[in-house]
């Protein structure tokens, strides 16, 4: 087990240790759970908090590689020697096949959710933890997020139902306000990651709910469609407009928005929190008749790119086709906004199939979280939570998904707070009382992924032959970069060789078992 701790000229399987006596930065401070298995978190605290190693130059017929694994290492960075001939003999159990010149979509962004239960948690920390949670996430040495989505008002990670106007029937929303919970919880957190990003940040928002007396069944909590109201729907395309008009009060301006949080759960009038229902159909005519003409209109609000779904992968393509084809519609909607839940029920094929019926339109993973069933909550140092997220990513990205969303940027050591005790994992928990906040498995097999797939990055082909518990995804960079991820949920260690092409190098390096690595070098010249 080995924690970003030496440089030494060993070499093993090809791996040139790049760990260098005063990087203590680097290192995880790490804290051990009991398990059946090595449950590890790395420890944040007021005097220290573990850094990435930069990538730093590549040298020719070099490659640098990052790994994180069950049996403790976090995004260690090495230095490999790369191949232009195969030894006589040499044979390996995985080869992995990257070919440059099949390109696919390009990368958009990797992030997480600024919800009141985050925020809640941020603003219990001090000045230095949050500043190290913000480094964590959006700084040079962290993840690099470069995505942040939003809840327009309240949702199951907040303390309470609330919307952002109350009053019964005021169709001209006179009573509109932005709550202590956005103005204190919200937007410092974001002010913040604006800043650590340099404003390389795109934000977008998400209702779980129109105001409750916008729904048939007068409140927020629960299932329900709008109103059958002409007065209404306006009113609630009105409500979106003042959001953003509220945040950019505040120096804050969006991306992009989806129309509903899950709408498929709206059918469900027992759902213990906020959800509102739209068919595919009621969805297409509120963007077309209401929401899109309403954004259109105002400069503010015009480029935001709209998401239509925002739901399980399982109802696609009909849900697209549904607005999509529709030639009003369409003219709004610039992309499909698809979650991670029942995704072992709904084969990916399904988004190569919508990406195929409209190649114009964008998919994106908006959002996904650990602890939603089976042990619901925190489970400490879990490595398996780690790779389920690794394996989505990559699942995701080699269907065509532009990028993914997390859920809650970090949550207590109970998964909430909650106000429908729906609590779940995430990559941060804090610790209030001892001032300290882990950093789970999930953190860095996250950062696999957003620290070295950069905006405009582009995957392309990649074909593994020999071990099924093997999965991989690869980018070409902007500069003659290239990088692929690579998943092994083997339960032993596999000798694999990465082979290049389009310039002939091949790098062979050892997978421990259960382990993620990301592996970078440049094109040949």
């Amino acid at each position: 087990m080995a924690f970003f701790s030496v440089r030494s000229s060993k070499i093993v399987f090809g791996l040139e240790r790049s760990e260098e006596k005063g990087h203590a930065s680097f290192q995880c401070n790490p804290k051990t759970y009991d398990g059946a298995f090595l449950n590890i978190v790395c420890v944040c605290n007021a005097t220290f908090c573990d850094e990435i190693e930069p990538i730093g130059e590549i040298a020719e017929g070099k490659a640098i590689v990052y790994r994180s694994s069950l049996d403790g290492d976090r995004l260690k960075r090495m230095s490999m020697k790369m191949k232009e001939k195969l030894r006589k003999n040499e044979s390996v159990n995985v080869t992995i096949t990257i070919d440059a010149s099949e390109r696919f979509q390009n990368i958009f962004g990797f992030g997480g959710a600024f919800t009141d239960s985050a925020g809640d948690q941020f603003v219990s920390l001090s000045e230095t933890l949050q500043n190290y949670i913000v480094d964590s996430y959006f700084g040079k040495n962290g993840l690099e997020y470069n995505i942040g989505r939003v809840p327009i008002a309240s949702c199951d990670f907040s303390t309470h139902e609330y919307s952002y106007d109350d009053v019964h029937d005021d169709f001209e929303l006179k009573h509109f306000a932005l709550p202590d919970e956005d103005l204190k919880l919200k937007i410092p957190f974001i002010k913040k990651a604006i800043e650590k990003t340099e404003g390389n940040i795109q934000l977008f928002a998400s209702p779980w709910s129109a105001p409750g007396w916008m729904k048939v069944t007068g409140r927020m909590r629960g299932g329900g469609a709008m109103r059958n109201d002409k007065r209404v729907y306006q009113a609630y395309a009105d409500y979106f407009f003042k959001f953003f008009e509220a945040y950019s009060s505040h120096a804050i301006t969006f991306w992009g928005l989806t129309i509903q949080n899950e709408p498929s759960t709206g059918a469900d009038m027992a759902w213990r929190w906020q959800t509102m229902n739209y068919t595919a159909e009621t969805m297409r005519d509120f963007l077309k008749k209401y929401l899109g003409p309403k954004l259109k209109e105002n400069k503010l609000t015009e480029t935001l790119k709209v998401m239509v779904l925002d739901d399980g992968r399982g109802l696609l393509p009909g849900w697209a086709d549904t607005i999509f084809n529709d030639p009003e519609a369409t003219k709004y909607a610039d992309g499909v906004a698809v979650h991670w839940y029942g995704n072992l029920y709904s084969p990916a094929v399904l988004l190569d199939i919508t990406q195929r019926h409209h190649p114009t339109k964008f998919i994106f993973g908006t959002e996904a979280c650990a602890g939603y069933f089976g042990h619901h909550g925190p489970i400490m140092g879990d490595w398996f939570r780690a790779e389920s997220y690794a394996d989505d990513i990559i699942t995701d990205l080699n269907h065509h998904v532009t990028g993914w969303t997390d859920w809650n940027l970090c949550l207590d050591e109970t998964g909430g707070p909650n106000w429908a005790y729906n609590v779940v994992d995430s990559p941060i928990i804090v610790n209030r009382t001892a001032q300290e906040f882990y950093k789970q498995p999930m953190f860095y097999a996250l950062g696999h992924f957003s620290k070295f797939l950069p905006r405009g990055s582009t995957r392309v082909f990649t074909k593994i032959e020999g071990n099924l518990a093997v999965s991989a995804t690869s980018v070409v960079i902007e500069g003659g970069r290239r990088a692929t991820v690579i998943l092994s949920k083997a339960s032993n260690s596999l000798l694999t060789r990465i082979v290049d092409s389009s310039t002939g190098f091949s790098i062979v390096l050892n997978l421990p078992p259960r382990s993620i690595h990301t592996v970078i070098w440049k094109k040949r010249k």
